[in-house]
């Protein structure tokens, strides 16, 4: 594979730095791929401060520790060794100017923007329309019924995180539907994640699809990486939508980055008493998702009274006296709000 300097310079830099880390793609946005050889020739220590204390003074602080991450990593980082590892897993390095219409998208994260990625198989994906479906690594066989009809349903490509559950779920429909569909891994592209995935990986490479990594190869998947692989799925997609979540969960922190991308986030309620469905409902609750039907195939835009109508609902509320006890409406508005939401007690 031929790359030029500049590139081969990106990777190193990558190599160097951590996924979504501020500091360093402000640096690297302000040198662009020379910041490398000015680490190495030592002339970063007396030009990056001075470029900080101007664009951003509250990251002067942290340079150091930055000056010691890049000090560590440089002797064991040899650009020709990770191309070649790359090649091996069937994967290359991809540039902004590669994919236009994904880093399009990528400038809604701002600093926390990826400076390549490493990708096996097609990036089609990335062409055209796709949404993010996430959710649960222990789903109910409801939330994997509903995962397949919600990709059926939507029709565009998928993009996940490749793991167990929803995930998995929301890919093997993908593939099943002959939809394009995208894993974003956590660590390098050799280091995939979970290893139980692999027949799916290979299957989604095979397929037309992509596994997709901003870490170099060797990279090991770690917790916060698995964090900031997130903001990835969510702003590559349209719009992300939930299906089954703890209230503390991966999902939520995909919702959130989402959002802070600009883009809708759907999630798919359940009962209050079920446990794969609180998160989903507390997004919903507080404002963070909206609540997406599968039968109605559209966003639903509830009012506050149908709002307490469903969350008597998912209370287990079952006939109308019941509801308007446990909502505080009469009966009257019970029957009323039931017909315009097509539902029956």
């Amino acid at each position: 594979m031929q790359l030029t300097s500049e590139q081969e310079a990106t990777i190193a830099y990558s190599a160097l730095s951590e996924p979504g880390d501020a500091l360093a793609y402000l640096i690297f946005q302000q040198n662009g791929p020379a910041a490398i050889e000015q680490f190495k020739s030592g002339k970063a220590k007396t030009i990056w401060p001075e470029q900080i204390h101007e664009m951003a003074p509250e990251y002067v602080a942290s340079l150091p520790l930055l000056f010691e991450r890049f000090s560590l990593r440089v002797p064991k980082t040899h650009v020709p060794t990770l191309v070649e590892r790359a090649i091996r897993w069937n994967a290359q390095p991809v540039f902004p100017d590669q994919l236009p219409r994904l880093w399009n998208q990528f400038a809604d994260l701002e600093m926390h923007r990826p400076y390549l990625l490493w990708v096996a198989g097609s990036t089609r994906v990335f062409e055209s329309d796709a949404n993010a479906i996430v959710g649960t690594r222990n789903p109910t066989l409801r939330g994997i019924n509903n995962a397949r009809k919600l990709v059926k349903q939507l029709g565009v490509g998928v993009i996940s995180g490749g793991a167990t559950g929803i995930d998995y779920a929301a890919h093997r429909a993908a593939l099943d539907y002959g939809l394009p569909t995208a894993a974003f891994m956590a660590g390098g592209i050799d280091r995939a994640y979970p290893t139980e995935n692999w027949p799916l990986f290979h299957e989604i490479v095979r397929g037309g699809g992509a596994l997709v990594s901003e870490t170099v190869p060797f990279t090991a998947p770690s917790r916060f990486r698995f964090l900031n692989r997130n903001r990835l799925i969510a702003a590559a997609a349209n719009s992300t939508f939930v299906i089954e979540a703890g209230y503390r969960s991966g999902s939520r922190n995909t919702a959130n980055h989402a959002r802070a991308c600009g883009r809708e986030v759907f999630a798919l309620a359940g009962g209050w008493s079920d446990k794969a469905s609180q998160g989903c409902n507390a997004m919903i609750k507080e404002g963070l998702a909206k609540s997406w039907h599968l039968d109605r195939h559209r966003e639903v835009e509830e009012s506050t009274t149908q709002k307490r109508v469903l969350d008597a609902l998912r209370e287990g509320a079952g006939d109308y006296p019941s509801i308007a006890r446990e909502s505080g409406l009469s009966i009257e508005e019970v029957r009323r709000e039931l017909f315009r939401l097509k539902l029956d007690a």
